[in-house]
């Protein structure tokens, strides 16, 4: 697969655990995205150059995470998508996802974003109780196909033949 050329720049703010597991769908991410760098830590201090790099070059950035203050993406990629050049990402489960937003509130000074909850996640090899989550591979190619219009289909290929990989070792449920 030749890479996929966004044009914004997406950040994906990595839980430790996460980078060393291995379903983890941010190795994807890092082979399919032209435009991508990826953080590994939990606390404000593991994030502090990042923090002080993006303060130095102030571009349109967004965070895209469920918080109260998130502002919903629309179902249709359009027109009215906000003008966002840098794109951050938490990937984590949603325990440790809602830790690393309450330790780096530098995160707070830019605009909160969420995707629509009009279709459920596609990744099954790992589970969540909640309705509306989505591998961080999945909230990455819905928001570049919001933002930049996108097509997310050859992402969400290597996200289905991860899948089909992974599920011929999982247990068969009637």
């Amino acid at each position: 697969m030749k890479p996929v050329n966004n044009r914004i720049e997406v950040i994906i703010l990595q839980h430790p655990k996460e980078s060393v597991h291995a379903k983890n769908t941010v190795r994807l991410l890092n082979l399919a995205l032209a435009n991508i760098t990826i953080q590994v830590g939990k606390t404000a201090a593991d994030f502090a150059r990042l923090a002080e790099n993006l303060a130095r070059s102030p571009v349109e950035t967004a965070v895209f995470y469920p918080a109260e203050q998130s502002v919903e993406l629309h179902s249709r990629p359009g027109n009215d998508a906000p003008p966002i050049e840098r794109a951050i990402f938490i990937d984590a489960s949603w325990k440790q996802a809602f830790g690393i937003w309450q330790k780096n509130s530098w995160l707070n000074q830019y605009p909160f974003y969420k995707l629509p909850l009009n279709q459920p996640g596609r990744y099954t090899i790992r589970q969540s109780d909640l309705d509306f989550s989505f591998s961080t591979l999945e909230a990455v190619a819905y928001s570049l196909e919001y933002l930049e219009q996108l097509e997310p289909t050859p992402l969400l290929n290597l996200l289905n033949a991860f899948t089909q990989q992974w599920s011929r070792f999982l247990p068969q449920q009637d």
